[in-house]
């Protein structure tokens, strides 16, 4: 099986303002038919990024997804019948090339999961009675340390809903996305780092706390930590590298470099630098 095919628009602007809207209808869709399996699953991604931290203000770029990630046990059978495929599929969700899809009111949304085999760094694991998943150092963290957030709204045929949803908490959100950046899947996307400075600096205890819920992940060796470690080295050291860069980009719909944006592009540039070096430190 191949590597999850990510949904991820390069700039801010590109996202629907409504963009959150359809992804927590299925976030609650999902939740909802898979009773059995909740204790095995933890929001993690850019839904996760909105649940754990406060809304933008002044106009700032906010969380945005067009999908719902979870990071999922390797244990997940569930221990009965029916599985998750079957669930998901009862509900219009098809397993295609590594992930769930359907199509909704003109959008596609997906359903990504990943799981810890707690050794490999990439690849992919089977979970589920053959369902095969892709490998992330980390879940396991994420699943092992989360809180429990209430959701209201309604699924995705209109029902309203409130549920209980376990999302990764803010010490192995971090890791997950420092590694979906530049970790051994890395994948250099804008929006990743965009989620990296956004979930520090608007983390709903403060950035303080953001930082504490980093390095206690340092401290309780998250397996994942390593490679986070290299990618804040590696791409956010200074103003010009690669993960600064990204995410003013991202923030500035790609108008970065240009002249009346260049105060506004330093300023969230250097930002990621100071928050990179209290990570590091």
């Amino acid at each position: 099986m191949g590597r999850v095919r990510q949904v991820k628009h390069d700039t801010f602007d590109k996202y629907p303002a409504d963009s959150m809207e359809l992804p927590e209808q299925a976030l609650l869709t999902t939740w909802d038919c898979l009773p059995d399996f909740r204790d095995d699953l933890v929001l993690v991604g850019g839904l996760a990024v909105r649940y754990l931290t406060q809304a933008p203000t002044g106009g700032l770029p906010g969380p945005v997804t067009l999908d719902v990630d979870f990071g999922v046990s390797m244990g997940a059978d569930g221990g009965a019948y029916p599985g998750i495929r079957e669930n998901l599929s009862s509900h219009g969700f098809k397993w295609e090339k590594g992930r769930f899809s359907r199509k909704f009111q003109g959008m596609e949304l997906f359903i990504d999961l990943m799981t810890d085999d707690g050794k490999s760094d990439k690849g992919t694991a089977v979970i589920d009675e053959g369902l095969s998943v892709n490998i992330f150092p980390g879940i396991n963290r994420a699943l092992a340390c989360h809180r429990t957030v209430t959701i209201s709204g309604k699924t995705l045929l209109g029902v309203p809903q409130q549920q209980k949803i376990r999302v990764a908490e803010i010490g192995p959100m971090l890791v997950l996305k420092l590694n979906a950046f530049g970790g051994p899947s890395g994948r250099k996307a804008p929006k990743d780092a965009h989620d990296i400075l956004y979930l520090a600096m608007n983390y709903l205890d403060g950035p303080a706390a953001a930082v504490a819920g980093f390095q206690e992940e340092r401290r309780i060796g998250n397996r994942g930590l390593d490679y986070a470690m290299l990618s804040l080295r590696d791409f956010f050291s200074n103003p010009d590298a690669q993960g600064p860069t990204a995410c003013a980009a991202f923030r500035l719909n790609n108008q970065h470099d240009e002249p009346q944006n260049e105060q506004a592009s330093l300023r969230i540039r250097q930002q990621f630098v100071t928050l990179a070096q209290a990570l590091l430190a």
